[in-house]
């Protein structure tokens, strides 16, 4: 399960996004720094496709999967109201969705953040690009001392000099190309600025051209961040619907899949995070593992026995299952190949593994 930490300026909707996300009921305030804790709560990956393969299999149980999300108190610039504790927590996280606000309302005023997305960004990235400045400065001395006569060690200490430096002149990690020594030795710093990161323009329901604000942010953070844009208060209102008044809800408005599915895919992407099923009468369930995960590697994510035995797998896609009507008329069609360990499990593939123990 990936772990996600969301932050952004006050009044931005973060705590809105993350009602949203997970169902909940956070409290929100149009106040700066009301709160001096962290939420914490699960969102749970929408998939209409396992939803339609567990009910041609008549599953008993559906399993979706899930993220964790650390919604953290606002940030002010200089780290006002965000304590060395919380930047802890934060380099805990595989991930950062920051929050970004493009909405005025009478109601939430627009305190430290303004409604400038561009402007936030830039403020933020700084930011997090300060706070690794300090850990990268105070280690890279030290670093390069424990070094002497190691040329094992050396790589690396120069790496964490060369990384201090930059920082120290306002450029995150994510816009330097790091070998496999350097990042090894910057793994106990748990740098901020090496996280994949989602910025989420939240607008109003009135935005008039979501794809200008997108383009603008992504210009202005490093190459490789994914960018999305969500209406946070509406989508809070929606996951107080139940599932078919939701989408209807979403149809009626052009929102589509909504924000939920937009934000937990920009993720995914972030991570390099796919996802593939196991279907049956029993049970359907959704597993992630990393772009690249081997069937061996992906079987150990269902049980560890399933990877120490693994022998083979029965492999096709959702869409074969689906067009099909199940797996077995799947199978039955000519559908299922054998795969054996070298094989790289692809985003929607359907497993069944075959193993020895």
């Amino acid at each position: 399960m990936a772990r996600v930490g969301i932050l952004g300026l006050p009044n931005v909707g973060k705590t809105t996004l993350f009602n949203a996300l997970t169902g909940l009921s956070a409290p929100t305030a149009a106040h700066p720094f009301s709160t001096t804790e962290p939420n914490v709560g699960v969102a749970r990956v929408p998939d209409d496709r396992l939803d339609r393969a567990a009910a041609l299999e008549k599953s008993a149980k559906v399993v979706h999967a899930t993220l964790d999300l650390l919604d953290l108190p606002a940030m002010a610039p200089g780290g006002a109201g965000f304590g060395p504790q919380f930047f802890g927590r934060l380099r805990e996280m595989e991930a950062v969705a920051i929050v970004l606000r493009a909405f005025r309302s009478d109601a939430v005023p627009d305190g430290e953040s303004g409604t400038d997305p561009v402007a936030q960004a830039e403020t933020l990235l700084l930011e997090l690009t300060l706070a690794d400045a300090e850990v990268f400065s105070r280690r890279a001395d030290k670093a390069l001392k424990e070094a002497t006569g190691d040329a094992s060690k050396r790589l690396g200490a120069e790496g964490i000099a060369k990384a201090a430096a930059l920082l120290g002149e306002g450029i995150p990690l994510r816009a330097s190309e790091w070998s496999e020594i350097q990042l090894e030795a910057f793994r106990d710093l748990a740098p901020l600025t090496l996280k994949p990161a989602v910025w989420v323009i939240n607008v109003g329901e009135d935005a008039a051209d979501p794809a200008a604000l997108e383009s603008a942010v992504a210009a202005v953070v490093p190459r490789g961040d994914v960018v999305v844009v969500v209406s946070a208060r509406l989508e809070e209102e929606a996951a107080r619907l139940d599932p078919t008044d939701r989408a209807e809800l979403y149809e009626g408005l052009g929102l589509g899949e909504g924000a939920l599915a937009r934000v937990v895919r920009a993720t995914y992407d972030a991570l390099g995070l796919i996802s593939f099923f196991t279907v049956g009468p029993k049970e359907s369930r959704a597993w992630t593992v990393r772009r690249g995960a081997t069937a061996p590697e992906a079987a150990g994510k269902i049980h560890t026995d399933l990877e120490r035995g693994f022998i083979r797998a029965e492999v096709t896609t959702i869409d074969e299952v689906l067009a099909a009507g199940g797996w077995d008329k799947a199978k039955a069609a000519g559908k299922v190949r054998l795969e054996g360990k070298e094989y790289r499990v692809l985003e929607g593939d359907v497993l069944v593994v075959r193993f020895s123990v």
